[in-house]
């Protein structure tokens, strides 16, 4: 279990924060304060402050109250009342000493407040204590979708997230590809071994393949048995095909032995599809299904192999 949170685990200086101020000079403060401990980003308005959530969302965000155009307490409403940014932290950065000001900040949905002229030392304690808890209930909400067994998410995981990466594919016209792995003869290598060395070899797979899935964005699910589902985002088919055949090669590299497959170790087969958003005919769960059946051509056609 140990491992399995180390591989969800985000430490501190890995944050995202998300300053937003209209005025440059009171960024450029504030940047010089957290810039050495976080990883700063930072726009100058409501607007771009809601664009930059969706793209890239932030872990913590520094939020002006007085700005133009949409102000900070507009601009938090709007973060608070969308599904996917409505987690973020937000402490407003406020000059604010009026008590009604103050409330209307709170009912907005801020988590505190720092008061301007910003102190370094208050900012940064601020900021450190509520990012620890951020992170610490991100780190209990991916464990609540992973499988005990091998690390990978789960299939909850899997219903909560397909709907987000659909929407976002379709907002930004890119394309999500599927990737369905399964473990080549996997009963007789259970009914030869016995299940604690089949448990081991789900657990061998499952590192390897999250070792080819680099990039934080990829995603692998345990979605059944000796089955295993991989997400890419912002991938297509030709990059797609590409880690399939990776996770071909890396599987061969670890070398399991399995006395009763016809290549005399473990192997998968691995369908691919990838869902495009630009198209409104099909879903995400329509690729699901292609990846499914291409997965079933693989294994037909030999095993050992990837189709898409």
């Amino acid at each position: 279990m140990e491992k399995i949170k180390a591989r969800y685990k985000r430490p501190i200086d890995d944050a995202r924060i998300l300053i937003v101020d209209d005025e440059p000079i009171n960024c450029e403060i504030m940047q010089h304060m957290l810039g050495d401990l976080y990883h700063v980003s930072i726009v100058h308005s409501g607007e771009d402050a809601i664009s930059a959530c969706l793209d890239d969302k932030p872990d913590l965000i520094l939020l002006d109250v007085m700005m133009k155009g949409i102000d900070g307490l507009e601009t938090c409403h709007l973060i608070k009342s969308n599904e996917e940014t409505q987690h973020i932290p937000v402490i407003f950065i406020t000059g604010v000493q009026d008590e009604q000001q103050e409330a209307d900040c709170w009912d907005a949905g801020a988590v505190d407040f720092v008061e301007k002229p910003v102190n370094g030392v208050e900012l940064r304690n601020r900021v450190r204590a509520h990012l620890t808890h951020k992170l610490q209930t991100d780190l209990l909400l991916n464990l609540s979708y992973v499988d005990k067994l091998t690390g990978a998410y789960n299939r909850h995981f899997l219903d909560d997230v397909i709907p987000k990466a659909e929407k976002q594919s379709k907002r930004s016209h890119s394309m999500v590809s599927v990737l369905m792995i399964d473990i080549d003869w996997f009963k007789p290598y259970n009914d030869h071994f016995g299940h604690l060395q089949g448990d081991k070899c789900l657990r061998q797979v499952a590192d390897a393949i999250v070792d080819v899935l680099k990039r934080p964005t990829d995603m692998l699910v345990r979605f059944g048995g000796e089955e295993f589902l991989g997400l890419l985002v912002d991938t297509d088919n030709d990059g797609a095909m590409h880690v399939a055949q990776n996770i071909i090669d890396k599987i061969k590299q670890i070398k399991i032995n399995h006395p009763k497959s016809d290549f005399s170790r473990v192997t998968l087969s691995i369908g691919v599809a990838t869902y495009a958003g630009a198209n409104p005919q099909t879903t995400l769960f329509d690729s699901i299904q292609e990846a499914d059946n291409h997965l079933y051509k693989a294994k037909s056609g030999g095993r050992n192999q990837v189709c898409g």
